[in-house]
């Protein structure tokens, strides 16, 4: 179904999340007559999550096609609904009896981590293997790891100039998607997961890269890692690492029907390993394997700070769920909660676009210019006020600086970028001081 005479209820509803994202959906409407429209939208059975998000998609595709090289990160994260012990539809998440579903998307970023939108995205249920089911059977049926090679072929052909390429982690590392790129002339760089033989089968993938010779040695900036259960996996750290690289030749794997047939992969593969890691804890180790020759050390240079970018996309989690508060809903059907996430997902690319573009590195953050093509007239005027500025004169770091300041930021000296908390609760309270600016300059109601 096409969502046609909705399509502008659909812009209402998301220029509305867009004004205040960590709201919830009454205080997001104002009124009862866009609530029901929304809970008409977001609940009808017609209207699927990716016919929500068709028109983003093409601008992102469009807009990625004249990058000279577009980064497709792809990642999974499980949307939390297990408070809502009424919402129907839910699946298991989790090791501790959770249940909601799961999310993947593919997020283009230009080479330089510039967030471009959303290429494809798929929502579904983790799989639960029957009783009994056989190595085979479960060969044979769809499984969690089809869904990077979906995600590739839902994106399809790529045209223009660009080279689109899939960036992962340990989970993309399955043959199966790395077959369907090379059909579709994408490119790819994902973490290695598996120690597989390579070559003739007489040498593994580590072996071959811990025997190569360190190429160059270089700092790299790490962010801390925790577990589900918030304890500290990994110190954020800038470390030390040493750089292998080499050539090598994927075959298929032996136990795989779907992959029977296919040719080896010609990939070359980049080793990173911090040679001296804290006390206590485990060295950072990337093995990466990429589509792009990798025939010198700036090739090998070019493949990390590609990988590095990927944590782009875990900010993107964090907007969605922190600043959009998609797990706080109060609907109450999967299928729901799916278009509401994927609307929210817009929303979040739009306000991690403009964190980006104010970043105090950023090529824009001083330039007044760029800020009039991210932010409506109405709210630059009320901003500048706060700030004690010209309109004309505000710069997209000072429009988020004085938004985060609303919502708590200290903006000390040695303060980092603002926290989603801050900026939403900033956002809010400027959304309102918008709001009655705009009713003290609309014409006066009658009776």
């Amino acid at each position: 179904m096409a969502i046609g005479g909705g399509g502008k209820r659909l812009t209402k509803l998301a220029a509305a999340m867009a004004d205040a994202p960590n709201q919830s959906l009454p205080k997001q409407c104002g009124s009862w007559g866009d609530l029901k429209a929304a809970y008409r939208l977001l609940n009808h059975p017609g209207i699927r999550p990716e016919q929500i998000t068709a028109v983003h998609r093409q601008h992102t595709r469009e807009r990625a096609q004249q990058e000279a090289v577009v980064l497709c990160v792809q990642d999974t994260t499980d949307l939390d609904y297990t408070h809502r012990t009424a919402v129907r539809g839910l699946g298991k998440i989790g090791d501790g009896g959770g249940r909601g579903f799961r999310q993947h998307t593919g997020l283009a970023l230009g080479e330089h981590g510039a967030v471009l939108g959303i290429l494809h995205q798929e929502w579904f249920l983790p799989c639960e293997p029957p009783e009994g089911e056989t190595r085979r059977q479960r060969q044979a049926r769809w499984s969690e790891p089809d869904v990077w090679g979906d995600t590739a072929r839902g994106i399809g052909a790529w045209r223009g100039p660009s080279r689109l390429i899939h960036v992962g982690d340990r989970h993309s590392d399955v043959f199966r998607f790395l077959c369907t790129c090379r059909k579709l002339e994408h490119g790819f760089l994902v973490r290695a997961m598996h120690d597989r033989y390579v070559g003739d089968g007489t040498e593994r993938l580590w072996e071959r890269l811990r025997g190569q010779p360190v190429r160059l040695v270089q700092t790299v900036r790490v962010g801390a890692q925790r577990t589900r259960n918030n304890r500290l996996k990994r110190s954020s750290r800038s470390a030390r690492v040493t750089v292998r690289y080499a050539s090598v030749l994927l075959p298929p794997p032996r136990n795989d029907p779907r992959t029977a047939g296919q040719p080896p992969i010609q990939a070359w593969a980049v080793y990173v390993l911090e040679e001296d890691p804290p006390a206590g804890e485990s060295p950072l180790e990337w093995m990466l394997l990429a589509s792009e020759p990798v025939q010198s050390d700036a090739d090998a240079e070019r493949c990390l700070r590609w990988y590095r970018i990927r944590w782009t996309i875990e900010e993107w989690h964090r907007a969605l769920k922190e600043g959009c508060r998609v797990e706080r809903s109060q609907l109450d059907d999967v299928d729901d909660l799916q278009r509401l996430a994927a609307l929210a997902g817009v929303v979040a690319v739009r306000m991690l676009q403009l964190r980006d573009l104010a970043d105090a590195d950023g090529p824009d953050a001083e330039n007044p210019a760029s800020l009039q093509r991210y932010a409506p007239a109405l709210w630059i005027e009320v901003v500048s006020r706060l700030a004690d500025v010209a309109a004309e004169a505000l710069t997209p770091r000072g429009f988020l600086l004085t938004i985060a300041r609303r919502g708590g930021y200290l903006g000390r000296k040695h303060d980092g970028r603002p926290g989603w908390k801050a900026l939403w609760g900033g956002w809010y309270d400027i959304e309102r001081i918008v709001e009655g600016f705009a009713l003290t300059r609309g014409p006066p109601k009658c009776g």
